[in-house]
């Protein structure tokens, strides 16, 4: 078989697993535009549920069911990022590049990830250092909503973050971040980072 022929059926076959994976997340997709047009953005019930209920599909399918959902609704998540088992996004502005690959058990709340991203599993990208309010503004049960404390974490491209790291501050572009590490400020382009916090390291 020619390579060309062989690179082709694939993608063909990858596109037709993400056709099917899209026609069974519609209904979603549907309730979750709804909901956003009648609420104007402010509620995400269906979304919520949407995300969670998928986060559980096993196999292929449930790859491919994750990855259509969020291109469907969210800000820019490409067609080509890959979510695996139990992975999710906390809210639809989210930017996800081509060629990432969210791991297992990995959550992300506001994100603009570059392309060619990998993630390990059980990986936290939260929305900054205060993502529920520094402790003087915070209200019963701790709910004072979104506020300019929480940041988008800006990932750069070919970047990779170790299992069970957590990211509260933005990365550059070909980083490496160790695994169980914990990123509280920011890491420049080319840098290697490793430990709680996180410090450079040359390897």
């Amino acid at each position: 078989m020619p390579e060309d022929f062989a690179v082709m059926l694939k993608r063909i076959i990858k596109w037709l697993v993400f056709s099917l994976g899209f026609l069974l997340v519609l209904p979603l997709v549907i309730l979750t535009r709804l909901e956003e047009i009648l609420f104007r953005g402010k509620a995400s019930y269906v979304f919520s549920g949407a995300k969670e209920l998928l986060s559980i599909c096993p196999t292929i399918f449930g790859t491919y069911m994750r990855r259509a959902f969020y291109w469907a609704v969210c800000k820019d998540v490409s067609a080509n990022a890959h979510f695996n088992f139990g992975s999710w996004l906390a809210y639809r502005e989210n930017k996800i590049g081509p060629g990432v690959t969210v791991g297992a058990y990995t959550f992300i709340g506001y994100g603009d990830i570059g392309r060619n991203v990998m993630m390990g599993a059980r990986v936290s990208i939260v929305s900054g250092k205060y993502q529920h309010g520094r402790p003087a503004e915070r209200i019963e049960n701790g709910k004072n909503g979104f506020t300019e404390e929480n940041v988008v974490i800006h990932i750069g491209e070919n970047t990779w973050i170790g299992q069970d790291a957590t990211i509260m501050a933005n990365i550059g572009k070909n980083c490496t971040v160790g695994a169980g590490s914990v990123v509280l400020n920011d890491v420049p382009d080319n840098t290697t980072v490793l430990g709680n916090p996180a410090r450079k390291v040359n390897l």
